[in-house]
């Protein structure tokens, strides 16, 4: 009775960092194993433990038996006997089962049911449950550095599967966080978890405990640590590697790289201070060492067309599928065996379905993990293409044959668009007409920003293609004016091309004009498009596209809808942009949608409106507007009496009026990624008015408080000082950026130089010349930085 009052009286805290518990006696107990049972079940009762000093004492008396081989480089097996090791598997397995929720979902008995598992798993902690399991899951490993390739006792594998899958579920608790962020800096316990990636049974375990704590981690993990590395991967089976780009895409993905995640002032500053290094930039330079990653990585992506599930005839809805798929499923589950089923063991998806329930595989848990593992292994090759190897990626990909693969693998989607009217199944209980939920929809978006990035400033965009679209694009080529004309269009290898008559673009293009207007998948359609048109402006690709009604449909529905989601109306900003940058074909396809002056008046009053979003539409019509009274002059009549977007642009007064807004809606503190563009269109402007000697009247006009509208805040001597900060910045960043500079130069067709040559005219110390932006602010009002 005294030990039971002085554990009631001890914090918890004391008895998980050293359960030190004297009796009157004066007996020392240095852990649960050691304490009576009678004084624990005491302990339970008043309390309400739920059983877990019991299970706690229980799990460490095993694990003390077995901890012992962690210090014996002679032990090659496990150190319990069989019936020991049973015993074991069932403790974790009523820990397992403790932590999760059997039950059907429904609000109020959800939140209980998680509110139960939360102070389960607190206790659990508290009786130093995490460092039992710990030692548990690392027994036998020695920490030897080739443990992943020594074959492991199944039934210890199984041991280590059902331990870490009741850490995962730790982690995802109210504590998890504390948990995670402990276990993610050991070191020695990451290194194990990496070996055992390479077993059947703890592959999926191992990974998804792994995945959860490298998440946790304060710094990416630098991948050129883990010892044997390649030869693991090595060793991997095509579902292994597909599992394992959970991993990967923790570790080379740049969402961890910088402290603050948007603000590209504050990342500027992170990467000048001394000892920066970008690991994500260290892992793909191992990574993409691996000659044959990349090969196997198209491979499963090829394999998928073949191998897509669930799939039936006469469905013609996702969800359709999967509910055809589960009534399946359900049909052969009838009669299923109630022991467990070690023989076909795979720690993950041998799961109980009830509440101390025998553990079997689920076809349902299996189907999701092959559904995330597809996910996974796009967005790697996505990551791949956005880091500093991009060009080389881009390269080795389409030499792969990734595009005719992704083809194959785009008429496995089905669309909103393409479900049939009469069609009563493809919408959930509770979910309206418009909601996209699905399980794939995740892979949807991961597939289109695969797309997005292979296309990006591409040399090998027309992949997208087939051959007869080719032919076609090389007809429209001839034609072309000679500033417009593409010079590379016979290079192409058509072995690398898409097969059939449409190649992906187009397929991408018909389910882009079918698609709801509200439909999210717009924006990552949109941006594909938009990607495979950006760079270097070619006129052939855009009268292609026009021949598809692609403007005509992006543009009508700006004009006939008011499209609310910020995403997909930038996005079709965007790709308005690059359809009809230089291309007179092109405005005049557009006036025919702006056929009235209340249309003219509404896509203006959405331009204006939403600034942000289509400041790079209203660069293009400024960079057009220049092309077309410069370089090609017989259209200059047209543009300037005639067209309804650039007549309405080419006024003084309104030039002036974007400058001011577009400098007013920005600062160096606020800019980011998205925003940044702001600052480029209007250096566009300026580019301009200095070639035609111009740009002491546009800053002149710039300071006059007459353009402040009545909501900004900013204007005359505030608006110049924090233009010119942005300025100072842009030379900063874009100096450092050979990306972006390349990119500026292709896109606007303005020499990077004369980009520089610009900015320094407009940041220079002198007040006295009159295209230096600090001649236009007072001395007392300016304060250099």
């Amino acid at each position: 009775m005294a030990t039971c009052s002085l554990l009631k009286r001890r914090q918890p805290e004391d008895v998980t960092r050293k359960l030190l518990l004297r009796e009157t006696v004066g007996v020392t107990y240095n852990s649960l194993s050691q304490v009576p049972s009678d004084i624990l079940d005491e302990l339970d009762e008043r309390e309400d433990l739920q059983g877990i000093p019991t299970l706690v004492a229980d799990l460490d008396r095993y694990s003390v038996s077995v901890g012992t081989c962690c210090h014996s480089p002679f032990v090659k097996h496990s150190v319990l006997e069989d019936d020991e090791e049973d015993t074991l598997f069932e403790l974790l397995k009523n820990l397992l089962s403790n932590l999760s929720n059997f039950e059907t979902r429904r609000s109020h008995e959800e939140a209980t049911a998680e509110e139960e598992q939360n102070r389960y798993a607190k206790i659990f902690k508290e009786y130093d449950g995490i460092r039992i399991l710990v030692r548990i899951l690392m027994y036998s490993s020695c920490l030897q550095l080739t443990a992943w390739s020594r074959k492991d006792c199944q039934k210890d594998l199984r041991v280590k599967s059902v331990c870490m899958e009741a850490l995962t579920k730790i982690v995802s608790t109210e504590i998890g966080e504390q948990i995670s962020d402990e276990l993610s800096e050991n070191e020695d316990l990451l290194v194990y978890l990496f070996t055992l990636l390479a077993h059947d049974v703890t592959a999926i375990t191992a990974c998804g405990l792994l995945e959860d704590l490298l998440q946790a981690r304060k710094t990416t993990l630098n991948l050129t640590k883990i010892p044997n590395l390649r030869s693991l991967i090595a060793c991997f089976d095509d579902a292994k590697l597909a599992n394992f780009c959970r991993i990967l895409a923790v570790t080379i993905s740049d969402l961890d790289v910088y402290e603050n995640k948007s603000s590209l002032f504050a990342q500027n500053k992170q990467k000048r201070t001394t000892g920066f290094i970008n690991i994500r930039d260290v892992n793909q330079d191992l990574l993409l060492g691996l000659q044959d990653l990349l090969p196997r990585l198209v491979n499963i992506v090829a394999n998928l067309y073949h191998s897509y599930s669930p799939r039936y005839r006469n469905k013609h809805s996702e969800l359709d599928c999967w509910m055809e798929w589960i009534d399946n499923t359900l049909a052969d589950s009838i009669d299923q065996p109630e022991v467990d089923d070690f023989a076909e063991f795979i720690g993950g998806i041998s799961e109980a379905a009830t509440a101390h329930g025998p553990m079997m595989q689920q076809p349902g848990v299996r189907i999701c993990y092959d559904l995330i593992n597809r996910v996974e292994v796009v967005y790697v090759l996505g990551l791949f293409l956005v880091g500093k190897h991009r060009k080389k990626v881009q390269r080795k990909l389409a030499e792969l044959k990734l595009i005719p693969a992704l083809s194959n693998f785009f008429d496995q989607f089905i669309w909103k668009c393409q479900m049939h009217r009469n069609n009563s199944r493809h919408r959930l209980r509770g979910h309206n007409a418009s909601c996209e939920c699905s399980p794939e929809v995740a892979l949807k978006i991961q597939f289109l920003r695969l797309v997005h990035s292979f296309c990006d400033h591409s040399d090998y965009k027309h992949l997208l293609l087939s051959r007869s679209e080719l032919s076609e694009l090389k007809r429209i080529n001839e034609k072309a004016a000679t500033p417009l004309v593409v010079g590379d269009l016979e290079n192409i290898n058509t072995q690398l091309m898409c097969k059939g008559s449409k190649g992906l673009l187009t397929k991408i293009v018909e389910v882009l004009k079918k698609e709801p207007n509200a439909s999210t998948f717009r924006f990552w359609l949109a941006r594909a498009v938009e990607s495979y048109l950006r760079g270097r402006t070619s006129y052939c690709d855009q009268i292609f596209l026009l021949r598809r009604g692609l403007l005509q449909h992006v543009a009508s529905n700006i004009v006939e809808y008011d499209i609310r989601p910020k995403e997909i109306l930038q996005s079709s900003f965007d790709l308005l942009g690059e359809l009809v940058k230089f291309n007179c074909e092109a405005f005049k396809a557009f006036d025919k949608v702006l056929s009235t002056k209340q249309k003219v008046d509404k896509f203006i009053a959405t331009v204006n409106r939403n600034l942000v979003d289509s400041n790079m539409f209203l660069r293009s019509l400024i960079l057009s507007l220049e092309h077309f009274t410069t370089i090609q002059p017989e259209f200059a009549d047209y543009v300037t009496k005639e067209c309804h977007l650039l007549k309405y642009l080419d006024e003084f007064g309104r030039q002036v009026d974007y400058l001011h807004r577009l400098v007013n809606i920005i600062n160096v503190q606020t800019l980011t990624q998205e925003n940044v563009s702001c600052l480029n269109t209007t250096l566009v402007f300026l580019m301009f008015a200095n070639r035609r000697g111009e740009l002491p009247k546009y800053l002149s006009a710039l300071r006059e408080e007459k353009y402040c509208r009545p909501h900004e805040k900013k204007g005359g001597d505030v608006l110049m000082k924090n233009f010119r900060d942005l300025l100072l910045f842009w030379q900063e960043h874009y100096l450092h950026k050979d990306k972006d500079c390349s990119a500026l130069e292709k896109s606007s067709r303005i020499s990077f130089d004369y980009w520089k040559k610009t900015v320094t005219l407009l940041v220079d110390d002198d007040r006295n010349q009159h295209t230096s932006v600090l001649h236009y602010i007072p001395p007392d009002k300016c304060r250099d930085n």
